[in-house]
Parts: structure tokens; C-alpha cells; sequence
């Protein structure tokens, strides 16, 4: 276990009735801060998962990714070591604690399975509502369902036929399309549904889906519609993307090409941003295009990016930090 993770435990570590976190050494300093008032997020947990037990482990650990690692549905790993002593830092790490726990309530407690066979639509649901969780138990769900909904509005209701094949296709949409925000349209999807049936009604929608069953013939019971349908009403009622609210936060401090199919960006920011998820570029067309950034400089205020433009002279970048929402457009990489 600690081979696989090279993980090097310290004598700091965090023990409750739901997990126990420890350190490795070369991340200590920042431990104390990172799970500082994780108890609320817990007591979250405790009002909402009812009967829950757990004996789950995390593993805070040095190193920049991929972060959260859980194939076994058993201990997790957490690369904290790029993480700053920050209260966004903060708020991503409990994020995380709680996003993994809700998985595993849901498969050991409700008994919700990712079928093969129907692997997209549930890890649809079931992303989605792990993200919901997660923000709920910080308190802070109200800011990051404004930037679901605001990623949702800028790419899936521009052309909502491509989410279902991006649903379809779901594992090589998150690990090689990784600027296409599957994340965040789960996430604003299971608050939407969320918001029209309620919480528990959609916890019985897991317990009901169990290995056997169909899982789109679940959702038609409990929520009287079919999924593509439930899909439609929740594009349908997205903002426009030109009706999302603007304000300045950000600004691009460079743009050149540094190869003929990559464009370098510069930019400064009023709040740390993640590219991949904060930045959305799409060409003249409305199509998304590619953004990408070094693993190590996610969440900065300062730094660069690339993008993948084509032949593209005309960009426009929807820059979405929480509820606020800037739009720049670049020309000719100018």
C-alpha cells in the first residue's frame, strides 16, 4: 500500500467515527490547516447519511496528481502536497473527503452499482451527486452550483445533443477531454433534480437502482419522465450564455503562438483558477476547444495556459469562478 501510493507516514494523523486521514511527512505543515473544521462537513454527513458506518483511510500525500484515487472503493488517496494553506485549498481538499464518501455510502450503504452495461447514465448520477454532497457538507453548494450551472449554459446548451455521447463515452471524456465540464453538468443536473423531487426521494432513486434493475426505467418511476426528457428540462431552463451576468476579475497578460496548433496564454486573476475547469474557450463556431495547463500550476492567481485553436483567428473565453462570470475574446492571438 505504501509502495503504490509512495506514501511516508508521519506521526500526524485525524481520527473520527467516519475516517481516519493521515499524513505522509512531507506535507505536514500544510495537514493541521486542510482538515481544520472538517467535524461540520462530517456532521453533515451524519445528519444526511442515515446508519452510515465507515472505517475509510486517506492518505494525504506529497505530489500534484491524480488526486482522488480510489479504484478499490476502499483507502484513499489524496495528493495534497501542491496545495497552499489557503481556505480555497481548504474548501477543495474537504470537498474531496466528502465527494469519496459519498461513494462509498452509496455503493456499501445503498447498494448502488456502477453496471458496465450502463456505466455512462449512472456514473452520470452518480458523479453528480457525489459533487453535490461534497459542496452541501462545506457550505458551499449555492456558489459552486452557479458555476455548474454557468459551465452547463456556456458549452451543453450550445449544442445539448453532444452531452449524451459525452455521457456515453464518459471515461474518455474525463481522462482525454478533460476541458469538456462532464463534472460540472452531472453536478448542476443532480441540483436541478435535486431542487424538483427532493434530497431524500433522490437517495430512494439510488436505493431503488440496485444491481439488477434497469436504471433508466428507475428514473421513469421516480420522476414520472425519461432521461432524456429530465435532460431537456434541464438544459431548457439554463441561462442563455449571453444572458450570464459579467464583471471583471481577470485579465490576459500575454497571447502568442508558440507552435502552429498551440496558443499561449498569460493571465492574472482575482481568484485562483483552474484552466481546465474555470476557463472555457470556444472558436468561431461555438464548438469548445482544448485548454490545458501543468498539473503543478492549478489554482494560481498568476500563471499560463495553452490552448489549441486551429485555424481559429476569433476565441472566446467564458472565465467562471464560482457565481462570477467574466467574458474576453481574443483575436488573431492578440
Amino acid at each position: 500500500m505504501y509502495v503504490l501510493g509512495d506514501f511516508q507516514p508521519s506521526e500526524l494523523k485525524y481520527q473520527s467515527n467516519y475516517l481516519q486521514i493521515l499524513s505522509d511527512t512531507r506535507i505536514a505543515e500544510h495537514f493541521s490547516y486542510l482538515i481544520s473544521g472538517i467535524e461540520s462537513a462530517e456532521k453533515w454527513v451524519c445528519t444526511n447519511f442515515p446508519n452510515f458506518q465507515s472505517t475509510l483511510t486517506y492518505f494525504f500525500m506529497s505530489g500534484t496528481g491524480p488526486s482522488p484515487f480510489n479504484a478499490t472503493l476502499g483507502d484513499i488517496y489524496l495528493k495534497v502536497g501542491h496545495y497552499n494553506p489557503v481556505s480555497h485549498d481548504r474548501e477543495i481538499v474537504q470537498h474531496a473527503i466528502i465527494h469519496e464518501m459519498t461513494h462509498i455510502y452509496l455503493r456499501n450503504q445503498i447498494g448502488f452499482k456502477i453496471r458496465q452495461d450502463e456505466f455512462g447514465i449512472r456514473k452520470f448520477f452518480d458523479e453528480g451527486f457525489a459533487q453535490y454532497c461534497g459542496f452541501q457538507s462545506i457550505n458551499a453548494c449555492k456558489r459552486k452550483l452557479a458555476h455548474a450551472d454557468a459551465c452547463s449554459s456556456v458549452v451543453v446548451k450550445r449544442n445539448p445533443r453532444n452531452l449524451i455521447d459525452r455521457i456515453n463515452s464518459w471515461q474518455r471524456t474525463v481522462f482525454k477531454e478533460k476541458h469538456y465540464p462532464m463534472y460540472q453538468a452531472s453536478f448542476s443536473f443532480i441540483g436541478y433534480l435535486e431542487e424538483a423531487i427532493g434530497f431524500y426521494d433522490l437517495l430512494q432513486l439510488f436505493r431503488n437502482a440496485n444491481g439488477e434493475s434497469s436504471f433508466p426505467d428507475v428514473i421513469q418511476r421516480k420522476t414520472g419522465a425519461v432521461f432524456t426528457e429530465l435532460l431537456k428540462s434541464w438544459i431548457d431552463q439554463l441561462d442563455e450564455p449571453g444572458e450570464l451576468s459579467e464583471e471583471e476579475f481577470f485579465q490576459i497578460t500575454k497571447s502568442a503562438r508558440v507552435s502552429n496548433t498551440c496558443l499561449q496564454v498569460g493571465y492574472q486573476s482575482m481568484y485562483p483558477l483552474y484552466p481546465v475547469k474555470n476557463i472555457l474557450v470556444l472558436n468561431e463556431s461555438g464548438e469548445q476547444l482544448e485548454v490545458a495547463i501543468t498539473r503543478s500550476k492549478r489554482y494560481q492567481k498568476t500563471g499560463e495556459f495553452n490552448i489549441f485553436p486551429g485555424n481559429c483567428k476569433t476565441l472566446s473565453l467564458t472565465i467562471v469562478f464560482d457565481d462570477h462570470i467574466q467574458k474576453v475574446e481574443i483575436n488573431d492571438g492578440v
